[in-house]
């Protein structure tokens, strides 16, 4: 059995997963009971279920009725920390129910056709994304150092406005508190 997992992890995991697979405004928050969470975002809708033992096909068919049956415009979306059921699988590919499930690493595996159907970019294009980002970074950092070390001026003026900006903070932290507020000096 999986170790007890906390709905913010699941939420935090979930919400990035979504986006990563290319979904916009992704979000989730707490669902009516304590094991279910909502998750929301453009075009797509779903619940999770946080607990360690596998959602069974009468739970997926509860949550089939009472929420995604008024969804039918957004793609049905289910997350799982203990897995499912073969039933509840079989009720899901029925349905159009993309099954998603918590391995014991902590990564989300998509569990059916549908659901890898949803990744907009291969697993294989993602570290491309990355790579470029990180470059882009470096080069950014690089160009910053070269204007400061070709220019001195430009560096010490920046060295200057941090260390002002520094300063107000303490400033403003040491006086609010060592000076009395017009409400006492009136009483």
């Amino acid at each position: 059995m999986k170790p007890a997992i906390s709905r913010r992890d699941m939420h935090e995991s979930v919400a990035f997963h979504m986006g990563d697979m290319g979904f916009e405004s992704v979000s989730t928050r707490a669902g009516w009971t304590d094991d279910l969470f909502h998750v929301d975002g453009r075009r797509v809708v779903g619940l999770g279920t946080i607990t360690r033992s596998p959602v069974d096909e009468q739970h997926l068919t509860g949550i089939h009725q009472t929420f995604y049956l008024g969804k039918t415009n957004d793609r049905w979306v289910h997350f799982s920390y203990g897995g499912y059921t073969s039933e509840a699988r079989s009720f899901a590919n029925r349905m159009g129910i993309a099954l998603f499930e918590f391995d014991g690493d902590g990564r989300i595996v998509a569990l059916s056709r549908l659901a890898r159907s949803f990744y907009r970019r291969k697993p294989t294009e993602r570290w491309k994304v990355r790579a470029v980002q990180e470059v882009a970074r470096f080069a950014a950092l690089s160009l910053i150092m070269g204007v400061v070390l070709t220019f001195p001026v430009v560096g010490w003026t920046l060295l200057a406005l941090a260390a002002l900006l520094v300063a107000g903070k303490v400033y403003s932290r040491v006086a609010g508190t060592s000076a009395p507020s017009d409400r006492a000096q009136r009483a």
